[in-house]
């Protein structure tokens, strides 16, 4: 009866657990979704260009990088709930400096806090569920994300249309991160590395404990690199179709701000639905496979937008992309110790994790700043662009040495 009580009590840590981070990553993803609709009021409240996105972008990046890459580490020094609970708060304080912003450089060092909060919490939130838990479960963490990802242009939507200015969304949002930040003190004590058959992965492979490496040793493998690389380009696809979207939409093409709005964040919900899709089939696919069928798709989807014979070939090709892309990221993440090895995987999931924050500052920006030189139409082809060397990378890594030398 001991021994039913304990297993009946872990699987309760677990589900409290995994529950917990589930609504970290729903509110996680909501300002990613919230910036592409509220860009354009935002422009108009501090008189700044389009391309201007990429420096709120690149900010928030700068503070992403100085917790990301540490993130192995951070876990180490102060456990995963006391980790937690300071990245919540960093990042509700932050986006509530963002809502009062007074102008415009006021509004980047508010981003720039946000991301210090935000590289913590993403890449030590991957790093327990990659060395803990399922890739069934990692795929769902990510579904989360998307999930907030798609409320993200509905509240703001709803906001603006309601006649209430975009600041009140951030205000909003960030009060919300107090409330985990107290829920997860609450409950730190179940925030515990466990073993992989009581956190739901399969018998016959555990997941592997924490083990460290030096940043050098890790960094001095090319295919880390590549890796690298992967997630950069990969995360850039990604946030600049879900960032230009309603911009390529209500500018470029015509389209009502009601219909581009439903179908920004219809980008979101199809992505949202690839990623709970692949959190149910995760653990019986070949990971591989998986991940180079979705990038041709997403090679598809990108051609499709800029084909655009038709309001409805584009919007179905931005829908495409997002159910394509939606599992990349949580199985490269969920595979990185198969891929680089147990002794790299905490570093280099940081530093995959930081790269694919760069790509969010990176490319997007880059798409505003060619949209500003000729029209908003470029951004299609760029994504193309970004898409097909994605791919690409992915070849080159799947075929590289699985492990460091000794």
């Amino acid at each position: 009866m001991t021994g039913t009580a304990n297993k009946g009590k872990q699987a309760s840590t677990v589900l409290a657990v995994v529950f917990m981070a589930y609504a970290i990553f729903i509110v996680l993803g909501v300002p990613d979704g919230m910036l592409g609709v509220a860009w354009p009021s935002m422009q108009s409240t501090f008189g700044v260009a389009m391309g201007q996105m990429g420096v709120l972008l690149l900010a928030s990046t700068g503070g992403f990088l100085l917790t990301s890459f540490s993130a192995g580490r951070l876990i180490t020094k102060l456990g995963i709930s006391n980790l937690l609970i300071a990245s919540l708060i960093v990042r509700g304080l932050s986006l509530i400096a963002m809502g009062m912003a007074p102008s415009w450089w006021a509004l980047v060092a508010a981003a720039f806090c946000f991301g210090v909060g935000s590289g913590s919490v993403d890449a030590g939130m991957n790093t327990y569920f990659a060395m803990n838990l399922s890739p069934r479960l990692m795929n769902w963490l990510h579904a989360c994300f998307g999930l907030g990802a798609t409320l993200g242009p509905l509240l703001m939507t709803s906001l603006l249309s309601a006649g209430i200015v975009w600041r009140w969304g951030y205000i909003i949002l960030g009060a919300t991160h107090a409330l985990l930040a107290v829920w997860v003190l609450i409950r730190a004590s179940d925030w515990q590395p466990r073993p992989a058959a009581e956190a739901g992965a399969t018998p016959d492979a555990p997941k592997p404990q924490l083990t460290h490496k030096s940043y050098r040793s890790t960094l001095s493998r090319g295919i880390v690199w590549v890796n690298i690389a992967l997630f950069f380009f990969y995360t850039g696809t990604e946030v600049g179709a879900g960032n230009w979207a309603y911009s390529l939409f209500t500018e470029g093409r015509g389209v009502s701000v009601a219909v581009a709005g439903f179908w920004a964040s219809f980008y979101w919900a199809s992505f949202t639905f690839g990623r709970f899709v692949f959190g149910i089939i995760a653990d019986r696919i070949n990971v591989i496979n998986a991940v180079r069928t979705m990038m041709l798709l997403a090679i598809l989807g990108t051609a499709l937008l800029w084909w655009n014979p038709a309001d409805w070939v584009s919007f179905g090709g931005l829908a495409l992309l997002g159910f394509a892309l939606a599992p990349v990221f949580p199985l490269l993440i969920s595979s990185t110790p198969t891929r680089l090895g147990v002794a790299d995987a905490t570093n280099a999931i940081g530093f995959q994790v930081g790269a694919a924050s760069f790509g969010i500052a990176i490319l997007p920006g880059l798409a505003g700043a060619l949209a500003e030189r000729s029209t908003i139409e470029i951004v299609p082809p760029f994504l193309l662009v970004t898409a097909t060397i994605m791919f690409v990378l992915h070849e080159i890594a799947v075929r590289g040495p699985k492990q460091s030398p000794e």
